[in-house]
């Protein structure tokens, strides 16, 4: 994960192109129900005040503060509640999002985070996933975002700064060992 970058500007074509590529990853149902919204410039600066997330960055790892872009991937529960009443998926109750064990919106909505973290690294780019802990809701108000749409985090997205170093706790908490995260046939 990048926690400096440099802040030239990505272009907007290699942008889209990214979250196209990105959103190409499983979707339950195929309900699509996952969105992205790029922000940058004054959209950037609005989303960085509104959750506070500019004073603790700049407090903590400033660095991240120059990417050019934020990715917000978003989750619409809607999407797959809706899918999941037609026909050929009705039956099983899932038209009513409490009755989904595990939201496979947030689930579709990981893989394909996951997905434009790896094309990201794949070009040659840097990113940090971080997550929106203070007036999250408030921002998605504020960028227009439906009311029933839900955030899974952020993508600070941009060139990583010639200083970026690995840094966080995978330089301060060892792995597991796989027998330990691995099993096979029991736990």
């Amino acid at each position: 994960m990048t926690r400096r970058f440099d802040p030239a500007p990505l272009d907007p074509a290699e942008v889209h192109a990214l979250l196209d590529l990105a959103r190409r990853a499983p979707s339950a149902g195929y309900s699509q129900g996952v969105h992205f919204l790029a922000l940058s410039g004054e959209a950037l600066a609005r989303f960085w005040r509104t959750t506070g997330a500019d004073e603790w960055f700049a407090e903590v790892q400033g660095g991240v503060l120059q990417a050019p872009v934020v990715v917000l991937p978003l989750a619409d529960p809607v999407a797959y509640t809706s899918r999941y009443s037609e026909g050929d998926k009705a039956g099983h109750g899932l038209e009513i999002a409490a009755n989904w064990e595990v939201p496979f919106w947030l689930t579709d909505a990981a893989m394909a985070t996951q997905n434009l973290l790896l094309l990201a690294q794949d070009r040659g780019l840097g990113a940090l996933y971080f997550g929106i802990f203070r007036n999250a809701r408030a921002a998605l108000d504020e960028l227009g975002v439906p009311s029933h749409v839900l955030q899974v985090g952020a993508v600070a997205l941009g060139h990583r700064a010639a200083d970026d170093a690995p840094s966080g706790s995978a330089r301060t908490r060892p792995r597991r060992d796989s027998i330990d995260v691995i099993h096979h046939d029991t736990w």
